[in-house]
């Protein structure tokens, strides 16, 4: 997440106090508490003492990686595994970073290091590991110089604190992984480094030192975002790399304490316990996870716990939430601050698998790693050991009564067709969108309505931006002006849910669309599975007559039928089959654009690749839209059965 220096924030924090969650957001120092209320965790200084007690004072390495894993990895080395490959593809990514020129001090766009504190952390972690996997000098010496010139950085800009945060990452892995390669003024000259540039920076905003310049104080940020698991994780994985160190145990612990609480309460309100949605989306969940990953790892490599950290109902459901909201591809489902089709096959299930103990979740990445690009992280989790479950007898619907998202889909097969709707609540500080209610359709791997993704964070006025108002995502406006076309802060969650054969979710829209003079807005979508047939259907209750507009995006080409009450979209070879259901409207192909009501915001993303497809009504208070979506056979110009009529959606929108 991306923010400017908001000192409104910090005034409504302070006016809205803080949760219970947040026990010491606004204290100078840990509150007190009892350790049954942190998992099994009792201060930071009890952390180092189990680590000392597990390995010894200055044993190393302990962060993630043991002496033992890194021993394991070795046996694997050209046996023909999956591991193999792995360890090839290291080794050919540790190579490729010798003859590179060190990282330079370099602020892009007049805020972040963030880009260049990544790449440090990608070129230390790949020749760290190829030094202790193969054991040739070259790649300790590199990875060393890649340390030294980031530590000569006159700072890790805490400005933008995430750019400190994946520093420490860098050179909490440099310290373990190579402090037995390093002399002692090495290590000492890395060490202070980190102390100075890292840990005394991470405690201004623990301790919220008023003179301190920060463009989020995410630490007093009452509910957070993926902030809270990245820079809690990445300082605490800093302090166990050098908390049994004289000179680094004081501030180590406190770092310790602060991160472990932040993490631990984080955990538990962002994974949702019903059904673990993530409300970031799914790349959020992706980055603010496995930072959580490595939290958890590198407390377990270095004590033999994690406390309790990871060991959450709603993160165990969350690997369900990826899966059932990323096509069977898997391509991401994309709403709030997403990627449009993002690949979720990513290496956080690898930790998922080894926490949960399931191989079922490790293979969603085991899989991938032959064809994916490098990421160190696959080094740090990979086990081939345990059989696999299979995907394809999971079920094919997810949802429930009171949750943000529903998915259905016919068969988990590549081929299969997929259908999805995005429920929830408008937080456009917590990377939302203003997208209740917005809807997706895969089949044989073709996205045929899809999300158009992100914007650029630095937009003045962004949230007027197309692609952030509900005008750009595929679902309704009402009465479209100047204002927002959905509410900030609006609820709505699924309503009704049935699984089987005619599959459907329902949810409740009103409460976003009241502002826009709408007494009652109900949505549902539904899969009739033999048909291969998904359903969007609209019931509509103005408070006076009005305008309303049905969106659903696509990259394909649209040919929309004379009458206009049907259209085709064709996506590469695949085409599907729209049809109006209801009485009244007609089907219309237009750009991705701003409507002429809504505010002028400059320099946004090009949305030129996407169409849409549209439903204009005016004049119009109460009615029901309902349209059909059938994958096309080949050689057919129709399918050979559509519904007739309107679907029924159960007692939730019939009333």
């Amino acid at each position: 997440m991306e923010k400017r220096s908001l000192s409104i924030l910090i005034a409504l924090v302070l006016a809205i106090g803080v949760t219970p969650g947040l026990v010491f957001a606004t204290s100078s120092e840990p509150a007190d508490s009892e350790a049954d209320n942190y998992g099994a965790f009792i201060d930071g200084d009890h952390v180092v003492d189990d680590m000392i007690k597990k390995h010894g004072a200055k044993t190393h390495p302990r962060i993630v990686m043991t002496e033992d894993k890194f021993a394991k990895l070795r046996s694997r080395l050209g046996d023909g595994s999956t591991t193999a490959l792995l360890l090839e593809k290291l080794k050919k990514e540790a190579d490729g970073k010798l003859g590179l020129k060190v990282n330079e001090y370099k602020i892009t766009d007049n805020l972040r290091l963030l880009e260049t504190s990544k790449s440090v952390q990608r070129r230390v972690a790949a020749l760290a590991l190829a030094y202790n996997i193969f054991g040739a000098e070259k790649y300790a010496e590199r990875a060393y110089k890649e340390l030294e010139a980031a530590a000569n950085f006159p700072d890790w800009n805490p400005y933008h604190f995430l750019d400190t945060a994946e520093m420490c990452t860098a050179f909490a892995i440099g310290y373990d992984w190579l402090y037995n390669w390093m002399n002692d003024e090495q290590r000492a000259f890395v060490k202070e480094t980190l102390i100075e540039k890292g840990l005394n920076q991470v405690m201004e905003d623990y301790e919220d030192k008023p003179d301190r310049k920060r463009t989020y104080r995410w630490y007093q940020d009452p509910k957070g975002d993926n902030w809270k698991l990245v820079c809690a994780g990445s300082a605490n994985m800093a302090a166990l790399a050098i908390g049994d160190e004289a000179d680094a145990r004081q501030i180590s612990s406190k770092v310790l304490t602060y991160g472990f609480k932040e993490a631990y309460s984080f955990v538990r309100r962002a994974y949702s316990v019903i059904d673990g949605t993530y409300a970031e989306g799914l790349g959020y969940w992706d980055y603010a996870t496995y930072y959580l990953g490595l939290h958890s790892s590198s407390l377990k490599s270095a004590t033999g716990t994690d406390y309790g950290l990871a060991d959450d109902e709603g993160l165990r459901k969350s690997v369900d939430f990826v899966r059932y909201m990323s096509s069977n591809t898997p391509k991401s489902f994309s709403f709030g601050d997403d990627g449009d089709s993002r690949d979720t096959g990513w290496s956080v299930f690898l930790w998922l698998g080894e926490n949960f103990k399931s191989r079922d979740i490790s293979s969603v990445r085991l899989k991938k790693i032959a064809t994916a690009q490098f990421n160190y992280l696959d080094v740090l989790w990979i086990d081939e050991n345990g059989d696999a479950g299979s995907q394809n007898a999971s079920p094919t619907d997810w949802g429930a009564v009171g949750s943000s998202n529903a998915s259905f889909r016919n068969t988990w097969d590549e081929s299969g067709l997929v259908a999805a709707l995005h429920a929830g609540i408008n937080e456009y500080k917590y990377h939302g969108h203003y997208d209740l209610g917005s809807f997706y359709i895969e089949s044989n791997g073709a996205r045929f309505f899809t999300d158009l993704g992100n914007e650029n964070y630095e937009l003045k006025n962004r949230r007027h931006a197309y692609r952030i108002r509900a005008e750009g995502h595929n679902t309704l406006v009402i009465n479209p002006s100047q204002e927002l076309d959905q509410s900030e802060g609006a609820e709505c969650l699924i309503t009704d849910f049935q699984s089987g054969k005619e599959a459907y979710a329902v949810v409740d829209l009103t409460d976003a669309y009241k502002t826009s003079g709408a007494k009652r807005v109900v949505r549902g979508l539904k899969t009739i599975k033999e048909k291969e047939c998904v359903i969007v259907q609209d019931k509509i209750s103005l408070n006076a007559p009005g305008e309303i507009y049905w969106f659903a995006h696509t990259k394909g080409e649209i040919s929309v039928a004379s009458d206009g009450r049907s259209a085709v979209v064709t996506v590469g070879s695949d085409r599907l089959w729209v049809e109006i259901l209801s009485e009244g409207g007609k089907l219309t192909a237009i750009k991705a654009e701003p409507l002429p009501t809504t505010p002028v915001v400059s320099n946004q993303a090009n949305n030129s690749e996407y169409r849409k497809l549209a439903i204009h009504l005016t004049e119009t208070k109460d009615t029901v839209i309902s349209v059909a979506c059938i994958p096309l056979k080949k050689g057919e110009t129709k399918p050979s059965w559509t519904p007739s009529g309107l679907t029924d959606f159960g007692s939730s929108m019939s009333r």
